[in-house]
């Protein structure tokens, strides 16, 4: 059983290579773009965002004098999380969905860069340090989850325009594969969740301090 799953998801690889190429490709742009953003920020934006980071930054370093409801921050990471699978699985049903479906990963790396770049422009070392504890636990199992949304999206999408060429019973197949896949990945991103929300915020107390 475990020889055939393993078959069949290297197969499963090899069959999308260049399409996860693609969406690696799509991401890495977004990082490099929002990397990049930060130098192009105004002085007065800059020193906004540094303000409401300084404030972050000391509510990490405070001890619990204010209780922080992390029920209400699980809710919220957990909503956004399935918020973009099931937007991602929805466009996969949809022929124009593909440019959507590249946005969505494209502006997950500007994010990500975003974040990095302007921590390691105002902090250097410890910024960086400090973006490593806070963007990568999540987004070691996030990324990757969106990633293979992204690719399961785009195919479906394409299969769906050649569904001249298949059948009604194996478009309902695969469209039954393509959603089982979109809920596996679902569940990546709920224990991503958690991650951002009980673990995360662990490393970031413990750098904050030095910051």
């Amino acid at each position: 059983m475990l020889k055939l799953l393993r078959r069949n998801i290297v197969e499963y690889f090899r069959a999308n290579i260049v399409a996860y190429f693609f969406m690696v490709l799509i991401f890495i742009i977004g990082i490099v773009i929002g990397a990049m953003a930060v130098r192009t920020l105004p002085d007065e934006q800059k020193i906004e965002l540094v303000g409401y980071l300084q404030v972050f930054l000391q509510g990490l370093t405070e001890q619990p004098s204010k209780v922080v409801d992390t029920s209400l921050l699980l809710a919220n990471a957990i909503g956004n999380n399935t918020k973009i699978i099931a937007i991602m699985w929805l466009l996969g049903f949809t022929i124009v969905g593909i440019p959507f479906v590249l946005f969505l990963i494209c502006l997950r790396g500007f994010v990500i860069g975003f974040t990095v770049g302007f921590l390691v422009n105002e902090y250097v070392m410890k910024g960086l340090l400090f973006a490593i504890v806070a963007v990568l636990p999540h987004n070691f199992l996030a990324v990757p989850a969106i990633l293979a949304t992204g690719v399961a999206a785009t195919t479906f999408s394409l299969m769906l325009v050649k569904r001249k060429a298949k059948t009604k019973d194996s478009l309902f197949y695969n469209s039954i594969a393509y959603s089982i896949l979109c809920l596996a990945m679902l569940i990546v991103m709920l224990a991503a969740a958690f991650i951002e929300v009980y673990v995360s915020p662990v490393f970031m107390k413990m750098v904050a301090q030095f910051i």
